[in-house]
C-alpha cells in the first residue's frame, strides 16, 4: 500500500492559464450555481472516498472533478489495462501499466486544480483507515466484486457513515444507498451464492492464486448513467435531501433503496431492500470517538498505543488489530524457517509450500499484539495497519471487556 501525492507516468499542467495565454475566470460553476438548491460552499468543502477507478470511478470521479468537491480520495490497487481505455476517460494508452489511483489523481488536477486529491494505491478493506472513512463527507463504490462491496460494507458500517453503491452488467444498472443507522445493508441482500462466490477465493483463509470474479460486460454509456446517479444521490448528502425538489417531494432514494436502470428496453425502477435480522455487519450501535495516539504514524508502535491507553486504564497490556496476522512459517520436514508480518488473507495457498520439498508449512498466528514482546516494538505500519485506523486496547485479563477504542496518527487526511 502507498499513498501517492507526487506525479508518476505522464505529466499535466497545473497552470492556471489556459492554451490562448487567457486567464480564465474568477468562478469556475457559474452555470451549476444557477441550479436551485444548489451550495457551492458546501461542496468546497465536503469530501469524498471513491472506492475502485474502472469504469464507473472514472465517471464519478470526473464529475466531482468538474462541480468542484474539496477533497477527493481514489483507492484502487489496480494498474491501468488496455482493455480500460474503452470504457474510460481520463486513462490513455501512454497510461497502461501505471497505477489507475496514482493516472485519475493526475486526471483530477489537470481538470481542476481547486480539487485537493490524493491517490491511494491499495485496498479500501486493508489500506484506507476507518478514522478517514468517519471523517469523509461521502462514500462511494464503484468496484466490480462481491468480495470488495462486502468489505466496503462492513468498513462503511464500523465508522459509521453511509455509502452509495454502484453496479454494471450489459444494459443493466443499479445504485443503493446504504446507511449506518438504517435501513438494509449490502450484507442484508446476500444470497447464500453470493457468499459462495466470495468465500471461493479462499482455501483455509489464505487466497487462492489466480482466483478472480468473471469480468462483467460493460460499456461506457451505462457507466456513465449509472455513475452520474450516484453522484446525484451524493450531491443529496451535502446540499440536503431533495433540494430544489418540489415542496413534500423527495426525488432521491433512501437508505435501503435502490434504483434499477435498464438501457434495453428503458426501464427504471426504485425497490426497498430487505432488512435481514440473520446480518452480521450491522452494529450494536453508533461508533464509539476513538482516542488519538498523536505520534506519526510512520513510527507508532503497539507499545506506543498501549501507552496512550494506559492514561485512561492502567491495567490495558494487549492491542486488538482486527485481523490475523501470520509471523512464522516453517516445514517440518526440512527445518525451513521463516519470521513473515502478512494478513492471513493476503498470504497466498502457493506461499504455504515449502519452495524445498514440497511440504506445507506450518505457520504461527496473532490477532492480538502483547506488551514485552517484540512484536510490541514494531511499527504497526509494517503488520499493515494504516494510518488512521482504530484498533483497541485491553486488558489481557479481561478479553471480554470492550476495551479502549484508539487511533492511529499520521497527517490529515483532508489534504496532498
Amino acid at each position: 500500500m502507498s499513498t501517492v501525492t507526487a506525479r508518476t507516468g505522464p505529466s499535466v499542467s497545473q497552470s492556471p492559464v489556459n492554451l490562448r495565454g487567457e486567464t480564465p475566470p474568477a468562478d469556475r460553476y457559474p452555470r451549476q450555481s444557477l441550479v436551485s438548491g444548489w451550495d457551492q460552499d458546501a461542496l468546497r468543502q465536503a469530501s469524498a472516498i471513491v472506492a475502485g477507478a474502472g469504469a464507473l470511478g472514472n465517471e464519478v470521479i470526473k464529475s466531482l472533478a468538474l462541480m468542484g468537491i474539496g477533497h477527493l480520495t481514489i483507492v484502487d490497487f489496480d494498474t491501468v489495462a488496455h482493455s480500460n481505455l474503452s470504457r474510460t476517460i481520463l486513462f490513455r494508452e501512454g497510461d497502461i501499466g501505471f497505477p489507475k489511483a496514482e493516472i485519475a489523481a493526475q486526471r483530477v488536477r489537470e481538470l481542476n486544480p481547486e480539487v485537493s486529491v490524493r491517490a491511494i494505491v491499495g485496498d479500501i478493506a486493508t489500506d484506507l483507515g476507518l478514522g478517514e472513512l468517519a471523517r469523509a463527507t461521502m462514500v462511494f463504490g464503484c468496484l466490480d466484486s462481491i468480495g470488495a462491496r462486502w468489505a466496503i460494507n462492513r468498513r462503511c458500517l464500523e465508522a459509521g457513515i453511509g455509502w452509495i453503491n454502484g453496479g454494471t452488467n450489459e444494459w443493466h444498472g443499479e445504485v443503493a444507498r446504504y446507511d449506518a443507522t438504517e435501513g438494509a445493508c449490502y450484507e442484508c441482500t446476500m444470497t447464500d451464492q453470493m457468499f459462495a462466490r466470495m468465500h471461493g477465493r479462499f482455501e483455509c483463509g489464505f487466497r487462492i492464486t489466480g482466483a478472480s470474479d468473471v469480468p462483467m460486460a460493460s460499456t461506457s454509456s451505462l457507466s456513465s448513467v449509472i455513475a452520474g446517479i450516484q453522484v446525484s444521490e451524493a450531491l443529496q448528502v451535502v446540499m440536503g435531501t431533495g433540494a430544489g425538489a418540489s415542496p413534500g417531494f423527495d426525488p432521491h432514494l433512501r437508505p435501503g433503496q435502490r434504483l434499477t436502470v435498464q438501457l434495453r428496453p428503458y426501464r427504471m425502477h426504485v425497490d426497498d431492500l430487505p432488512w435481514s435480522d440473520m446480518c452480521l455487519a450491522h452494529p450494536a450501535g453508533p461508533p464509539e470517538a476513538p482516542v488519538r495516539v498523536d505520534r506519526p504514524w510512520e513510527a507508532t508502535t503497539a507499545m506506543d498505543v498501549l501507552e496512550a491507553a494506559r492514561a485512561i486504564d492502567p491495567g490495558v497490556d494487549c492491542l486488538a488489530i482486527g485481523y490475523e496476522l501470520v509471523t512464522e512459517i516453517a516445514c517440518d520436514a526440512c527445518g525451513t524457517r521463516q519470521d513473515v508480518l502478512r494478513r492471513r488473507t493476503h498470504t497466498t495457498l502457493q506461499a504455504m509450500t515449502c519452495p524445498g520439498c514440497d511440504a506445507p508449512f506450518s505457520f504461527a498466528t496473532n490477532w492480538f499484539i502483547h506488551s514485552g514482546t517484540p512484536l510490541a516494538l514494531r511499527p504497526l505500519r509494517e503488520i499493515g495497519l494504516p494510518r488512521h485506523e482504530w484498533v483497541r486496547a485491553y486488558r489481557s485479563t479481561s478479553p471480554d471487556a470492550p476495551g479502549i477504542l484508539m487511533e492511529l496518527g499520521g497527517s490529515d487526511p483532508l489534504t496532498n
